[in-house]
């Protein structure tokens, strides 16, 4: 009996990781969920920052403006009324006056010098700061030299002038900022929209690279899954991924090794019980057939009937050990047998031919056509597949009904279709029937073991084909379908 192998997972060796991927599958999904998320987060920050300074230079602007437009209005205003107490002061003489004066002029320069800071008005700063020196100049003289006031009226009559065009290009410099903050946050909804674009479609990307991943790891884990469920255990399995699921990777090709090892004890269990059996059976034939023949006596009826029984049982149970041998070989004929280039038509008319006999005694009739097609395939394990659904459909079909077998090309497949008109299968059995050693009900009636129809699925699998029972009212309808390239290694 052989040997179970024995995997150790602290010393079997692991191929390198493709991918970095994280140390459990928990941590990608973290991972995928912040890489999903940062590129909002961010488009969300950028448009914060951007709206905040937007804000900042909004409030700073409006601020600028109203300062502007006040003074704008208040400067000529001063100037006036610093000519109002000069000519007052030469009507009068006052010496006071000169106090109020002083006053209103220490007012006025404080204006002026607020309006020259104005950031929003730099452009204008020299304009307002040669005004301040002309004025400064005149009242200097005025105090020091003894000018005459309408000197100095006159001046002042001058910077009002000139401070209303200051106040006139203030205005004009104002509009055109406005109009520029207007085109700057008009220009930062665009941006914005463009961040929040730029995000989304980052986000999806990485949901696409993200389900992509998920995809592949998954996708490894089913495949391994299906490999094991479709019975092929000679391909290693090997999974991707992070360290959890690259373990569980392992337990499976453990599992994988342990079912190879079960099929290898199957395998030689029944191997050796087949050949042991058929020693003593084929002895036990040949006994029930010397005695038939009288070899040790003529037989009485009773004796007769007995030794009848004991040949068929024999008969029987050599067709059901041959039928085992035969499931057992096509469970394993996807990687044993060899393929040749075969006439599919011609190896449907010769399986016909074989059972033209048996089709005579119950009065059968073939019909259908055949079209030329060529497969490639094992020729005995076709020829298996042919025979077992020709023979089930004599078996099974009434006197002097019709064999229908038709071989026609769709697409790249070839379908064999093979009717009987007997009594099908019912509706119940249609999920069970390619099962090994199940019979219908309606069909127990009839000699067999159940194993053709089990035989005929695997090799068709075998060689990449499939094998249906069509929904078809009346008589059994099989369908037989093998790529016209044949299998592909």
């Amino acid at each position: 009996m052989p040997r179970q192998p024995v995997v150790d997972f602290n010393t079997r060796t692991i191929c390198p990781v493709k991918y970095p991927y994280p140390r459990s599958f928990l941590r990608l999904i973290l991972l995928g969920n912040v890489f999903v998320a940062l590129p909002l987060l961010l488009a969300i920050a950028y448009g914060a920052i951007s709206i905040e300074r937007l804000t900042e230079t909004s409030q700073t602007m409006i601020r600028d403006a109203a300062l502007a437009a006040r003074l704008g209005n208040e400067l000529p205003e001063d100037l006036v009324s610093m000519d109002r107490t000069l000519r007052q002061y030469e009507v009068l003489r006052d010496e006071s006056l000169l106090d109020d004066y002083a006053v209103l002029r220490n007012e006025w320069r404080k204006n002026t010098q607020q309006y020259a800071d104005i950031s929003l008005l730099s452009a204008l700063s020299d304009r307002l700061q040669g005004v301040l020196g002309e004025e400064a100049s005149a009242f200097d003289a005025f105090r020091t030299k003894g000018l005459p006031s309408p000197d100095l009226r006159h001046v002042l009559a001058d910077l009002r002038t000139r401070c209303r065009q200051v106040a006139v290009d203030g205005a004009a410099t104002v509009d055109l900022e406005v109009s520029r903050f207007r085109a700057q946050a008009i220009e930062l909804r665009q941006r914005l929209f463009l961040a929040q674009a730029v995000g989304l479609l980052a986000m999806v990307l990485f949901m696409g690279f993200g389900r992509e991943l998920l995809t592949r790891v998954f996708g490894r884990f089913e495949r391994a899954v299906m490999t094991l469920g479709e019975g092929k255990l000679e391909q290693e399995i090997e999974i991707d991924g992070p360290a959890d699921m690259r373990r569980m990777g392992r337990r499976l090709d453990w599992l994988r090794l342990r079912l190879l090892a079960l099929e290898e004890q199957r395998t030689f269990v029944l191997r050796h019980v087949s050949h042991e059996l058929k020693t003593p059976l084929a002895a036990l034939r040949e006994g029930s057939s010397l005695l038939t023949e009288g070899a040790a006596g003529s037989l009485t009826g009773a004796q007769a009937k007995i030794v009848g029984i004991m040949r068929n049982n024999a008969l029987r149970l050599q067709t059901l050990i041959d039928g085992l041998l035969k499931l057992q070989q096509a469970g394993y004929a996807g990687g044993t047998m060899e393929t040749v280039a075969m006439r599919f038509d011609e190896l449907i008319q010769q399986v016909v031919a074989t059972h033209q006999l048996a089709a005579r005694n119950k009065r059968l009739v073939f019909s259908g056509t055949l079209a030329p097609l060529t497969v490639s395939g094992g020729r005995e394990e076709l020829t298996t597949v042919v025979d077992n659904l020709v023979s089930n459909a004599i078996k099974y079909s009434p006197e002097g009904g019709t064999v229908t077998l038709n071989l026609v090309r769709q697409e790249r497949m070839a379908v064999l279709a093979v009717t009987d008109q007997g009594p099908g299968v019912p509706a119940v059995d249609r999920q069970r029937i390619f099962e090994p050693f199940f019979r219908s009900a309606g069909t127990r009636a009839v000699a067999g073991v159940g194993l053709g129809l089990a035989i005929a699925k695997e090799f068709t699998v075998a060689h990449g084909g499939t094998l249906e029972l069509a929904d078809e009212a009346g008589g059994a309808h099989f369908c037989v379908s093998l790529p016209i390239r044949g299998r592909k290694k």
